[in-house]
């Protein structure tokens, strides 16, 4: 549309200017001072340029035809918003979004790789809530009691110290549970004392350098304040 209105611009200064030459050229044609073949030769030209014009004025409108509307009545433009609609849902669909805040490990993802649903991409670490499993000896769970003070000391952060308090005790030791459970026959003389998983919640800590990680080694000291002293176990 933009070049036929281009030429049709030109079209009709093409048509001024020749309608000039003709008024001129009438003008001395009039005194006698040119031929009856230069006035001819005038109209000719002028009359060219008129029909330039015509066929600008008709190429525009062909093409303003085959455009069809402007603005958002367009089709081509209908079609290109609703291209545009179906790639924003696609982009939206590529971008995952953690139900929680934290930081991503064991990622098994590079750059080009193709993704089936339901693959395990990478392990996501909450950051919002820290919890340990200490494990004590079942002749300790009788002084333990949910609610009650622990103090934690990390092997990776030594003389930092954290803290938190008993959340559950396990319902079974740890080898009860394991894959090949020992079998303890009756009248055995020698009984191993056995121990139990206590799962304890960590205050957030207050020091922002000590950045909490899966796994690590910690000792968890349980406050039994009137119930015979305190209590020390190995923690993760």
């Amino acid at each position: 549309v933009a070049a036929a209105e281009a030429s049709l611009t030109a079209a009709r200064a093409a048509l001024d200017d020749a309608d000039g030459t003709l008024t001129r050229t009438r003008a001395l044609h009039a005194k006698g001072d040119v031929a009856q073949a230069a006035l001819d030769s005038a109209q000719t030209a002028r009359d060219r340029a008129a029909a330039g014009v015509g066929q600008a004025e008709a190429a525009l409108q062909a093409a303003r035809d085959q455009s069809g509307a402007t603005g958002a009545d367009n089709a081509a433009v209908r079609a290109a918003r609703a291209s545009l609609t179906q790639a924003e849902i696609a982009l939206g669909h590529a971008t995952i979004t953690a139900p929680v805040a934290g930081w991503v490990a064991n990622i098994s993802l590079r750059p080009g790789d193709v993704v089936a649903p339901g693959e395990a991409l990478f392990a996501l670490v909450e950051d919002g809530r820290w919890w340990l499993a200490a494990n004590f000896q079942e002749t300790d769970l009788g002084r333990l009691r949910p609610g009650q003070p622990v103090a934690v000391s990390l092997d990776m952060y030594p003389g930092h110290s954290l803290t938190g308090r008993v959340d559950t005790i396990g319902a079974g030791s740890g080898a009860v549970f394991a894959l090949l459970p020992p079998q303890n026959a009756t009248g055995n003389w020698v009984k191993v004392t056995q121990r139990f998983p206590v799962q304890i919640t960590l205050d957030p800590p207050t020091d922002p350098a000590l950045r909490l990680r899966v796994g690590a080694s910690a000792t968890a000291t349980v406050d039994t304040t009137g119930l015979e002293g305190g209590l020390e176990a190995p923690a993760q």
